[in-house]
């Protein structure tokens, strides 16, 4: 998987937080899924596709701006990602650099990569002198700064985020304004007016020398909660240019995490079918020794900026809660000011639709025992959220594993339990069995349910339409005998 992965360095952070025993079960679950990941290679692209895709033509083209903050760049590094971008088949793009180096070589770099592409990249959409600007910033004031002066320039309809080491996809952009035609195309068909306002796309990681990739990260369909515990949308984000300069840009107080601060801002107040998820390993993370991709130790004071971001967001939402550090870094803890409210109390076996008479039901089997005296107060925490209707918690089954950490609902309308089988002390993929965040599905062995939020017909129970179901890892249950 890449001799250049620091695990003994991060390793050794991990027990000075956490512990030996901590530590000893969170190597086992990264060996584990080191084993899963064996043998992983992002998709490959034929000259076919490539060539269909450069001919495709859209009724609506839209322009992206790529802004790219550039700091003391490898150079190799440097060429890697503008190539990157000239070699994308969707061809209506402008890059934007704005280089706060000590000196202009790496102007250099640029100018001799638009001459290598000047003259296979006169197309539809211009020569490549047309589509490249570079701005050489006397004062590196920060990446929040640096990337300000590049968003300043931009003119196109979208803009997008990419590192100054990293790596597009070659379909990136073509994937990105496929999914924002399709889903306009959606609106139109039903009567409606959708504005695309954001896109992200999954993403893997690629070794400092660009010869592996590894870590690919499948991301979930928009979610707001879990966006609060940890930046998951990262990379490749791209959001509508009016948004973008609307919120304000970029934010140097949060330097270090004015990603996740920008993210946050932008989508707050939209609604969650402007945010379109392509699922597809879009961008390649470059994971370098001074990178938090490699090293999450490397940065410290960005962990620091993203909790200040969450909690400004929250706050700016209605929300009062303490951000903390969970055992992983980077992924936060979300603690709800206690919300006050009569709970009613139900056992699964005897629940009666007809007899749901309180604002807040909890309904719990009489085969599950709490391992925290306090969790209807943390599941009722979650419930400061307006828009969630029920809320559920982790369960551990007889044989000492995770039995459900919420539901999924498969192809075929069926719930699935999530992260089933995983180890009760693993915290899953990407931490997400211990992470707050919203599911598709629930249980009533196991369910604080908000009762203006629910209809009932008979025995039967289910969430109205535009209530979210609130998975919380604070509440854990076990099966009797556990």
């Amino acid at each position: 998987m890449g001799s250049n992965r620091n695990y003994f360095k991060r390793g050794i952070s991990y027990f000075k937080r956490n512990g030996l025993k901590s530590t000893l079960e969170k190597a086992a679950e990264r060996i584990s899924r080191n084993r899963s990941e064996e043998g992983y290679k992002p998709p490959v692209v034929d000259d076919a596709t490539v060539l269909r895709q450069k001919m495709r033509r859209f009724d609506n083209p839209y322009k992206f701006s790529i802004l790219v903050p550039v700091y003391e760049t490898d150079p190799d590094m440097l060429t890697a990602m503008l190539h990157s971008v000239g070699d994308q088949t969707y061809g209506n793009w402008e890059l934007i650099i704005a280089d706060a180096s000590s000196d202009e070589s790496r102007r250099d770099i640029v100018r001799d990569f638009m001459e290598d592409y000047t003259l296979i990249c006169r197309d539809t959409y211009g020569a490549i002198s047309d589509k490249v600007t570079y701005v050489h910033l006397p004062v590196n004031n920060g990446i929040a700064s640096n990337t300000n002066a590049a968003l300043e320039r931009a003119d196109g309809d979208y803009i997008g985020l990419l590192d100054h080491d990293d790596v597009l996809e070659i379909t990136a952009l073509f994937d990105i304004m496929c999914a924002i035609e399709e889903k306009e195309n959606e609106a139109r068909q039903a009567d409606s007016i959708i504005k695309v306002a954001a896109v992200y796309t999954d993403e893997d990681k690629i070794s400092e020398d660009g010869s592996q990739y590894f870590d690919p990260h499948e991301k979930p369909d928009f979610d707001p909660v879990l966006l609060c515990t940890n930046n998951y949308v990262c990379h490749f984000f791209v959001a509508d240019t009016n948004v973008a300069k609307g919120v304000g840009g970029f934010r140097s107080g949060y330097d270090g995490a004015q990603d996740h601060d920008f993210i946050l801002r932008c989508t707050e107040g939209l609604r969650r079918d402007q945010i379109l998820h392509v699922p597809k390993i879009l961008y390649h993370w470059r994971s370098s020794e001074g990178s938090t991709a490699e090293n999450p130790d490397a940065k410290l004071y960005a962990y620091e900026a993203g909790k200040r971001a969450v909690t400004d967001h929250l706050k700016r939402i209605g929300i009062e809660a303490k951000v903390t550090d969970s055992p992983d870094l980077g992924f936060f803890r979300i603690g709800y000011e206690r919300y006050h409210r009569p709970v009613m109390r139900i056992k699964t076996e005897e629940l009666d639709p007809a007899k749901l008479d309180s604002e807040f039901v909890m309904v719990l089997s009489s085969s599950l025992m709490p391992l925290n005296n306090e969790y209807i107060a943390d599941m009722m925490g979650c419930m400061r959220h307006s828009n969630v209707g029920a809320v559920t918690g982790k369960i551990i089954g007889k044989d000492k594993k995770v039995e459900s950490a919420g539901f999924d609902i498969d192809d075929n309308g069926n719930m699935v339990p999530m992260f089933a089988g995983l180890g009760r002390h693993f915290s899953g993929y990407m931490h997400r069995a211990n992470l707050d965040r919203l599911v598709k599905g629930y249980s009533n062995d196991c369910v604080l349910l908000r009762r203006e939020a629910v209809t009932t017909s008979g025995s039967w129970i289910r969430l109205k339409e535009g209530y979210d179901i609130y998975y919380t890892p604070k509440a854990v249950f076990s099966r009797r005998g556990v």
